[in-house]
């Protein structure tokens, strides 16, 4: 299970470096305008995943942290086996 959370993270950074390539023109991509509609899109559902389980995030410390790590990997932060073990003895 940690080997496909971890291939979730790799593939999101890898997307995240994508757009923000793509937005310093450091990369030149097929639609352009179609990425920046999909990482706001993301960055919608990242958002609304944090305002679900931010509370309980927050719990582990470092709230600006877990927020951005929510805001990086999304379900993969925040379903990951050590996040969801560490959420339960902070409760």
């Amino acid at each position: 299970m940690r080997v496909v959370f971890l291939a979730g993270k790799l593939l999101t950074l890898a997307f995240w470096l994508v757009v923000l390539l793509s937005l310093l023109e450091l990369l030149q991509v097929p639609n352009p305008e179609r990425l920046k509609w999909l990482a706001l899109a993301v960055l919608l559902v990242h958002l609304f995943e944090w305002l679900l389980v931010g509370k309980q995030l927050k719990k582990l410390g470092s709230p600006l942290k877990q927020f951005a790590l929510v805001m990086l990997f999304g379900v993969f932060h925040i379903k990951a086996p050590d996040t969801r073990r560490a959420v339960a003895q902070a409760l």
